[in-house]
């Protein structure tokens, strides 16, 4: 038998050996470690990255997840859009929706017992629901949390449910019954509302159901500034269970200040609604404009339509024409009854044009204030014979350059065009921006680029034919902002409807007191045009549009329309008050009046005069009696310096200009006088004196000396020959849009 022994050698050998780690293998649990914690590192990093960008977002989403908590969202306030004066024309109301919470009705069969009969009686009081209704809608979604059952109640309903509400459950808390309202609450909504209805409807425009965007007017253009940021109302428990509220106040919209006079506008409007009973027309629009700042105080045409419901159509259509309409064609006829006439639409602007084309070329020297033409009745350009008004008279005969404006004489704007050329009659109709937009704060401004002349394309026939305001297409807004800036001392500004923009706090954050574009005339041009303005009315064909007691100046207008049928007729009138400092200026334009012959301005400038006598003492322009008017002499040579007939010390000497034939030939005539004290001014021979067919213009004789007037008048009271309602009456075999050529050949 062997026994084993405990021998020292035996426990070396027994006992059990230490393993080490090898170098290499502690090198790679290291680079393991680090590069553990490092990706740990990178991961937190990404984590608040995530949550610091979308921090409030997750807050929302976290918040709506939990079942103890209430949130729900402010709705922002659009702002409003008010008058110059303050009158509100667009605001919102704060209106409520019924909103029905059936999953706290239907939680279980005690809830329903308790709450379902007693919460619908209320609701059937309250607001007259049908009750086998209401509880077919709640039964058919027992789960949803939020039925919204009614739209836009007011704060008066709201009251009387809560008030109801309380009372039923007051009384049967006494009764100890477990009946209760329970479920029902309110959503906070706001409701574009307009006061005034249609009133100006085309330049205000009107927001959709949720008040997030604009369509027309100045909803849509100022639309980024009349809305806002809803807020956020969050309710939870906390970790102690007691009620935590956390609220991100709404930011409401901005308050927009329109350049809009409400009592003018219903001035304006009040006037197109009796012109449309008693004659009617195609269409009829007026603007009314400061032309010292280019604010629209007023604008209309005969579209209105309540701004309260824009989609109703029952003002301009019977219930059977809508009845046979197709949705497309509603919807053509909402687009159209929402179109502003004097933004939007082109037509050819005829006379008011002519003192563009007399400003120009007094601007360029082409003509000065005492140059005289001669009027044959027409003007032979290339193939075409170019007709005045009184071609059936023999033409005016011998006109002053004021007298031209007077008579709307088309023969000697065709003239003056010549004379100034081509190159800066377009210059200057660039100048007063026909063929571009304004820059009016409305959408949908056209421009008319296409139905202009340029330098490059027109030819003689189209620079003759636009002198007198026929063969291209202008806007209301750009015929209105282009003369304005001929009488105002020669300041072009842009026309605007908005003044200010003003945010919740009352502070101004947008101003507009009119943004000079561009100065186009001179002084003295401007000064000239006044007075010729004035003339017109009081003796020339605009006698229609005066107003007792006012110093009234401005232009009529008849153009033929395209197709020169000599029935269709755009008439007009564009006129200022007073003419020594105009503070008001009114167009009227006219698109075929319901009559059998349209071709009169006296129906525009009726209409013109009946709005200023309406608007002009509401501005506090105040009457200056009887205006005393006096005329240009005829081309006798005489001249006075007062309208008294009483002379001034001085002399005076001058030599006429040349008058020149269509034919290229050429006249000249001298002419020179002197004047003794208190004696008349001044006696010379105009120069352009008239041979055979020529077309002749020429400058009168007699540079002033003295203290004598800036313009030659006559003592005696000259009535200018009745050659009937100034117009553009062309030959029906004319284009209506001329080729392109080259002109002042």
């Amino acid at each position: 038998m062997k026994t084993s022994r405990n021998t020292k050698e035996n426990r070396e050998h027994r006992a059990p050996k230490k393993k080490i780690l090898k170098r290499y293998m502690q090198e790679k649990l290291a680079v393991t470690v680090i590069v553990i914690m490092l990706a740990l590192l990178a991961l937190i990093g990404v984590l608040y990255h995530i949550i610091d960008v979308n921090n409030e977002d997750y807050t929302k989403v976290v918040l709506t997840q939990r079942s103890n908590f209430d949130s729900r969202t402010i709705p922002y306030r659009r702002g409003d859009i008010v008058d110059r004066n303050g009158t509100y024309l667009a605001t919102s109301e704060k209106v409520y929706n019924v909103i029905i919470d059936a999953s706290q009705i239907f939680h279980d069969e005690k809830t329903e017992a308790n709450y379902l009969d007693t919460t619908v009686d209320a609701l059937v009081q309250c607001f007259g629901y049908d009750r086998a209704e209401l509880l077919e809608t709640l039964k058919n979604q027992k789960t949803s949390p939020y039925i919204r059952y009614e739209r836009r109640i007011s704060y008066d309903k709201k009251e009387e449910f809560e008030n109801l509400a309380d009372e039923i459950n007051t009384a049967n808390a006494k009764a100890k019954s477990k009946a209760r309202v329970y479920g029902v609450w309110f959503e906070e909504e706001y409701k574009r509302l307009y006061p005034y209805n249609s009133l100006a409807c085309n330049v205000i425009g009107f927001a959709s159901s949720d008040g997030t965007t604009g369509s027309g007017g100045i909803e849509q253009y100022y639309n980024d500034m009349l809305i806002g940021n809803n807020g956020r109302e969050y309710g939870y428990l906390n970790d102690e269970s007691n009620k935590e509220i956390v609220i991100k106040p709404a930011q409401n919209g901005y308050k927009v200040v329109s350049t809009i006079d409400a009592n003018v506008q219903t001035m304006v409007e009040n006037r197109i609604a009796q012109w449309q009973a008693e004659t009617g027309s195609e269409h009829i629009g007026i603007i009314v404009m400061d032309p010292n700042n280019g604010e629209i105080l007023a604008m209309a045409d005969e579209k209105n339509y309540d701004l309260n419901n824009p989609r109703d159509l029952s003002s301009r259509y019977t219930e059977a024409q809508l009845a046979e309409m197709t949705d497309e064609e509603k919807v053509d006829a909402m687009s159209q009854m929402w179109r502003n006439f004097c933004v939007s639409d082109t037509y050819e602007p005829g006379s008011p044009s002519k003192v563009l084309t007399v400003a120009t070329a007094l601007e360029e020297n082409a003509i000065n204030p005492n140059s005289y033409f001669y009027c044959d009745g027409y003007q032979q350009v290339s193939v075409f014979k170019i007709k005045c008004t009184a071609y059936s008279k023999g033409g005016h005969g011998e006109l002053s350059l004021t007298e031209t404006v007077m008579q709307s004489c088309n023969d000697a704007m065709m003239q003056i065009a010549a004379l100034t050329g081509k190159e800066n009659f377009y210059k200057y109709q660039a100048m007063f921006n026909l063929g571009s937009k304004t820059g009016i704060d409305l959408p949908g401004e056209e421009s008319a680029s296409s139905l202009v002349y340029r330098l490059e394309t027109t030819e003689p026939s189209a620079l003759a034919t636009n002198a007198f305001g026929q063969n291209y297409n202008c806007t209301m807004v750009q015929m209105a902002a282009a003369i304005a800036s001929c009488i105002n001392g020669g300041y072009y500004y842009e026309p605007h409807v908005v003044k200010q923009i003003i945010n919740e706090n009352g502070s101004v954050v947008k101003k507009n007191d009119g943004v000079l574009v561009r100065e186009t005339v001179s002084d003295s041009t401007s000064r000239f045009l006044r007075n010729a303005l004035l003339m017109t009315v009081e003796k020339g064909t605009g006698s229609a549009a005066k107003v007792e007691g006012y110093s009234i100046g401005g232009k009529t207008g008849t153009a033929e329309k395209v197709g020169r049928n000599h029935k269709d007729y755009v008439v007009s009138f564009c006129g200022i008050a007073p003419t020594d400092d105009p503070k008001v200026l009114v167009y009227v334009v006219i698109d075929e009046p319901h009559v059998e012959d349209q071709a009169h301005s006296t129906f525009a400038s009726k209409v013109f005069s009946q709005v200023m006598s309406d608007i002009l003492p509401y501005l506090n322009v105040f009457p200056t009696g009887d205006v005393q008017v006096v005329t240009p002499i005829r081309p006798s040579g005489e001249y006075v310096t007062n309208p008294d007939g009483t002379g001034a010390e001085g002399t005076s000497e001058g030599e006429g200009n040349s008058g020149t034939q269509n034919q290229g030939e050429e006249n000249e005539a001298e002419g020179a006088g002197t004047g003794a004290n208190g004696e008349t001014g001044a006696e010379g021979q105009e120069g352009g004196e008239p041979s055979g067919e020529g077309v002749h213009a020429g400058t009168a004789g007699g540079a002033a000396g003295g203290n004598i007037a800036p313009f030659p008048y006559e003592t005696e009271e000259y009535v200018p020959q009745d050659y009937g309602e100034d117009g553009s009456l062309l030959p029906s075999d004319l284009p209506d849009m001329l080729p392109a050529g080259s002109a002042a050949e």
